[in-house]
């Protein structure tokens, strides 16, 4: 994944310049999000609207960290599915992780590798290993 969130910035130079205690969210609680924009670091959502068929699903656990890319990299450990798509198309660009399943703080924003133009009947799956998030 492309970036950190400012909140998560924020949460890092804080724990490890100032002392401030950071409390990681529970693995069980992180949420992959569908943007159909940049959600910036700011988090500037642009989420597909909640519906029917769309909701933030769960990532699962992540990867211990370790060497990829430039620096220190995770990915997902698991499969991470989405349900069909109902009703109309929507283009997918972005991914975010966030600590809760509605509102929340977003972790992590990347672009897709190419948009996905979801159409009706749609599954959209990222099969382990392809979520990743580095640092470098």
């Amino acid at each position: 994944m492309a970036g950190l969130s400012v909140y998560a910035e924020t949460s890092v130079l804080n724990a490890l310049l100032r002392g401030t205690n950071f409390v990681a969210p529970p693995t069980a609680a992180l949420r992959l999000a569908l943007c159909t924009a940049d959600p910036t670091d700011a988090g500037n959502l642009n989420e597909i609207a909640s519906g029917t068929w769309y909701t933030r699903q769960l990532t699962g656990a992540f990867t211990a960290p370790a060497p990829g890319g430039a620096g220190q990299q995770v990915s997902n450990s698991a499969s991470i599915t989405f349900p069909a798509v109902t009703g109309a198309a929507v283009t997918v660009t972005h991914v975010a992780v966030f600590d809760a399943l509605n509102a929340g703080n977003m972790l992590f924003s990347a672009p897709m590798l190419s948009s996905k133009t979801l159409q009706t009947g749609d599954v959209l799956s990222f099969a382990p290993g392809t979520l990743i998030a580095n640092l470098n």
